[in-house]
């Protein structure tokens, strides 16, 4: 039986994944200034946006083993907010590009950190070990998150209120809240299975849990590729390419992409993860050939369009990646798979916008973003495929 602690811990797990995800995005409609204010290029406000990645690596990497061996998730999750609010001030009151990096890379730490660890800690907190049921919460929490980051911002930017430094004042606030409330809740996971014969019998994937994991990361890099573009360059695009002059409106944009991927999410639990996985990557497809169209027409309404289906099928694919993950990583090491599945994401988060950053300054932003749409279309093809060759045999019903 669920205990009103337990319950407690759980929300402030939430929070810390929220708020670190908050801190990721919050940047996004920011970058136009520092744009404009520093004289950057467009491969130099990619690169601000891909350290953040890099720093989440790094964090992934270190902690992802560590805390599965830990009997207390709660030690890495509380350093890694101490880490999101020292990222947050220091990018909130940056006074230049290094400290700008800085900042962006203690915030990548600060997630990395957060990332696989409450993740791991949501489903032991939880007394039903609903593996499935809480990818979907991790992940609409995590959407959750980013979705408000832009959100602040813009209306910091509408208002004029402060915009550079409020939002991360208010993250920097928000991880304090997060951190006193998981040193005081009470904490009771469900016991860690250390028997390496009940991990194998996890694997319930006829075709092994290493090939399955491979088709759930492909779709997380088509899915967080097509994000990490408009996170880090969809406010360039906007206000470039399709000649939307409002910071803030072009923010909007950039978060109504998060928010629609929120409530795909959601949506989305109640497909089979194999389905939704497939669903969404083909949607990002279509999605992305319609921006693409969007902008060679000069249309802000098809590029508006063409977001809400891009955000759409990201949170299908995104859910079902993530619950193909949590059905097949062995208990034991549940936080390390996890870890992994979400390194790979970051790969795909940090090295898809460098190169468009690159091709930005090479070839245009019309060019670069024609190379993503090439990148999406043949990436889908062979993720979608790959899945029914591998995920199509029936499993047993739990």
């Amino acid at each position: 039986m669920a205990l009103p602690a337990n319950r407690q811990a759980r929300f402030f797990v939430a929070l810390a994944i929220s708020v670190a995800l908050l801190n990721s995005t919050a940047a996004s409609p920011l970058y136009t200034s520092y744009r404009m204010m520093w004289s950057l290029g467009a491969f130099t406000v990619a690169f601000i946006f891909a350290i953040y990645a890099f720093g989440t690596l790094i964090a992934l990497l270190v902690l992802g083993r560590l805390s599965d061996r830990l009997p207390d998730r709660r030690l890495l999750i509380i350093l890694s907010l101490g880490v999101v609010i020292a990222g947050a001030l220091i990018f909130g009151f940056a006074g230049n590009l290094p400290t700008l990096m800085i900042g962006r890379l203690l915030a990548g730490a600060g997630t990395g950190g957060l990332t696989g660890i409450a993740n791991a800690a949501l489903i032991e907190l939880d007394p039903k070990a609903d593996a499935r049921a809480n990818a979907v919460l991790a992940t609409a929490v995590f959407t959750g998150g980013c979705a408000l980051g832009p959100m602040i911002s813009s209306a910091a930017l509408y208002f004029d209120a402060w915009p550079l430094h409020l939002p991360f004042v208010l993250i920097a606030a928000l991880a304090g809240i997060a951190i006193l409330g998981l040193a005081t809740a009470s904490w009771q996971p469900a016991p860690r299975i250390t028997d390496p014969r009940e991990a194998t019998a996890a694997d319930d994937v006829p075709a092994g849990r290493y090939t399955a994991f491979a088709v759930a990361a492909g779709a997380l890099i088509i899915a967080w590729a097509v994000g990490s573009t408009f996170a880090g360059l969809g406010v360039t695009f906007v206000h470039e390419l399709l000649e939307v002059h409002s910071q803030a409106a072009s923010g909007v944009i950039v978060a109504a992409f998060q928010l629609v991927a929120g409530i795909s999410q959601l949506a989305s639990q109640r497909l089979d993860s194999n389905r939704a996985m497939v669903l969404g990557t083909t949607l990002i497809a279509l999605a992305i050939l319609a921006c693409a169209l969007a902008i060679w027409i000069t249309s802000p309404l098809l590029f508006v369009l063409g977001t809400v289906g891009s955000g759409i099928g990201y949170g299908a694919a995104f859910v079902g990646a993530a619950g193909v993950v949590n059905r097949i990583a062995p208990p034991d090491r549940r936080a390390t798979w996890v870890s992994t599945f979400y390194i790979t994401g970051y790969l795909a988060n940090a090295l898809p916008v460098l190169a468009l950053g690159f091709l930005g300054d090479q070839l245009g932003l019309f060019g670069a973003f024609l190379c993503l749409t090439v990148f999406i279309v043949v990436g889908t093809f062979v993720v979608n495929g790959a899945a029914k060759l591998i995920l199509a045999a029936p499993r047993p019903a739990r």
